[in-house]
């Protein structure tokens, strides 16, 4: 599995965008429950504007993991494009609480909830 799913970051990384998915694709595919390869799927969905299909993923990584970092950041920044902040929220806080000392959570946190009273408003 860690080769598959290394062999997709690479292929991401180098710009191999529709091979990088049909990798990630292939692994999940095999029944492979396998956070980073749904977070992945959800980049790659996110980028093509295809947000529901990045919602599926993300949420899929998040029932493997709830507490996957880099999915809560990703599926976060996915919420504020589509104007949901307040589902973000709960994950942040949860995360925030595990993780005090970690600065990129509490500062995305600080950074939604300075964002709430303006959304309310709407």
């Amino acid at each position: 599995m860690s080769n598959k799913l290394n062999e997709g970051e690479t292929l991401f990384a180098d710009g191999k965008i529709d091979e990088a998915e049909a990798c990630f694709l292939s692994l999940v595919e095999s029944g492979y429950y396998c956070k980073e390869a749904y977070n992945n799927l959800g980049v790659i969905a996110f980028q093509k504007d295809d947000k529901e299909n990045a919602i599926d993923y993300f949420t899929k990584a998040l029932e493997i993991d709830p507490l996957y970092k880099d999915t809560i950041i990703n599926y976060t920044n996915l919420l504020r494009e589509l104007d949901q902040l307040p589902i973000a929220i709960p994950l942040l806080e949860k995360i925030a609480q595990l993780n005090p000392d970690d600065e990129e959570i509490t500062r995305l946190k600080s950074d939604i909830c300075s964002l709430m009273p303006a959304n309310l408003e709407q």
